[in-house]
């Protein structure tokens, strides 16, 4: 009998030592859950821009564009996201600035945009990314020969995190193209 007492007095000392505590911790199962909102919140926020506000007059799509520079946005990465987007497209482009108007430039392209400071989905460090941008073509008389627009869509933010280059590409080719390209 005392080869058998031995078993049930372990058991009783464990189930007093462990008293009050659970074999499952729902704890782990919620930070996995919340681990995989986050990569999915980071996922769709990389997603690339939408062109938005497009208006495009129809005329000759240009084979080169002079981009005037614009320091008031603050971010290095604009202007090489445009030339990109532009050379992907078949279109040359050179940059000038603000004050310069070579009359080799019968096409321009003028852009304006928003930089925002916030930490990315599982990083605690702020980072800048590109809110907003506008861009416009016109002649070297000033016409308007095409506009649009990038911003953080709403709700949720789906491209906030996208590189600079994903944001503006498909608003260059709305520029270049209008609603059909």
């Amino acid at each position: 009998m005392h080869a058998r007492a031995r078993p049930l007095l372990l058991t009783l000392g464990l189930s007093q030592a462990l008293s009050g505590c659970a074999l499952f911790s729902f704890e782990p199962a919620l930070e996995l859950v919340k681990a995989s909102g986050l990569a999915v919140s980071h996922v769709v926020s990389t997603a690339p821009g939408r062109p938005s506000d497009t208006v495009h007059h129809g005329g000759p799509r240009p084979t080169s564009v002079c981009i005037t520079h614009n320091p008031m946005v603050a971010s290095s990465e604009v202007v090489p996201a445009l030339q990109m987007a532009l050379a992907q497209a078949g279109v040359s482009s050179r940059v000038y600035a603000p004050d310069t108007t070579p009359l080799a430039c019968p096409v321009w392209l003028q852009y304006s945009g928003t930089v925002t400071w916030e930490a990315p989905p599982l990083r605690s460090d702020p980072r800048a990314y590109l809110a907003t941008a506008q861009l416009t073509l016109r002649t070297m008389h000033g016409e308007v020969l095409a506009s649009s627009a990038y911003s953080v869509d709403g709700f949720l933010e789906s491209s906030k995190w996208a590189t600079t280059q994903d944001k503006l590409a498909p608003v260059v080719q709305a520029l270049l193209n209008g609603f059909g390209g």
